[in-house]
């Protein structure tokens, strides 16, 4: 890494403490000149480090700027980073490093994406340093009915992650308050001769702080209201529990689904081949398909965006 790499590696291991120039000089192996140096670019780019004389240098808390070091210091295991300022999409980025040879469990995370992909074709707001905006990489050999349970696993994995670090329970996953706040893209890389997945590509959009949508959203769409999370310790947390969740038994992953979700024995509206029909939610199968009533039929519903008569949650 780069003296400027290692710098802001110990400034995180180190955040709110004062930690000597001479005391990273020595550390690094460097000269005092250097670590000045990268104190200064470190500053132009963004981060909140603050300079006492004759004490050294603090990385404040409420320095919220997206970086390789930031991240894999919460992390529980070492995997590959790519940190970016901007990108079109980190799924579409992903894909290609996928094709590459990416390596299982790396991800890609951007301070803002100029194309963010959702679900059906749709854009994902993604403005600078107001969310996070990342994508995963899990090698598999798994059946496509069983790489469809990552998406339930993921939704869960978010939710703790946010409980744990910011003591907000969820009501419905993805939802907060009755919006939108949590997008979940997963892509698969298949082998057509074996018919079983390569890889799981998995974007995860969240709006930590976002405000000023575009007026389309602006109805349907919220933020968590974060204004001073610490974004690197966020994505961690929840590469952290998605990396544990993956091998947890997948029945007790979707009764915890289950508790969570705010569509079971309510009406809603929902579209099927383009045409849209109403029901009653009956439950959530094993799968983690909804099974719905309508019109004396009973249908399940393997993919697509329902709505709530009445009220103002969604689901995906």
């Amino acid at each position: 890494m780069s003296v400027k790499q290692n710098v802001i590696a110990l400034l995180e291991e180190n955040r709110s403490k004062v930690i000597s120039g001479q005391e990273l000089a020595n550390q690094l192996h460097v000269s005092r000149a250097a670590i000045w140096k990268a104190i200064k670019t470190l500053k132009e780019e963004g981060y909140n480090i603050e300079a006492t004389p004759n004490k050294g240098y603090v990385l404040l808390e409420n320095s919220d700027v997206l970086s390789k070091q930031g991240i894999a210091y919460y992390l529980t295991e070492e995997i590959d980073i790519f940190s970016y300022k901007t990108i079109d999409s980190t799924n579409t980025q992903m894909k290609k490093l996928a094709i590459n040879g990416g390596k299982n469990h790396s991800v890609i995370v951007s301070e803002e994406q100029s194309a963010g992909r959702g679900r059906f074709g749709r854009s994902f707001y993604s403005p600078a340093q107001k969310g996070v905006y990342m994508s995963v990489l899990l090698k598999t050999g798994d059946s496509l009915q069983n790489a469809t349970m990552i998406t339930i696993k993921t939704a869960v994995a978010v939710r703790r992650a946010i409980a744990k670090l910011y003591d907000i329970e969820l009501v419905n996953y993805l939802y907060y308050r009755g919006n939108k706040f949590c997008g979940i893209l997963s892509e698969a890389i298949s082998d057509f001769e074996s018919g079983m997945i390569e890889a799981i590509i998995i974007g995860i959009g969240i709006n930590v702080s976002t405000d000023n949508f575009p007026l389309e959203i602006a109805s349907i769409a919220t933020s968590l209201g974060l204004q001073e999370a610490n974004r690197n310790q966020f994505i961690a947390e929840i590469l952290n529990q998605l990396f544990a969740i993956i091998d947890e038994d997948f029945k007790l992953v979707l009764n915890e689904y289950r508790m969570a979700s705010c569509v079971l024995h309510k009406q809603i509206t929902f579209n099927q081949k383009g045409e849209q029909f109403t029901g009653l939610v009956r439950e959530i199968n094993d799968l983690g398909n909804l099974v719905v009533s309508s019109n004396g039929a009973e249908m399940v519903l393997t993919a697509g965006e329902v709505s709530i008569i009445g009220g103002n949650h969604g689901a995906e």
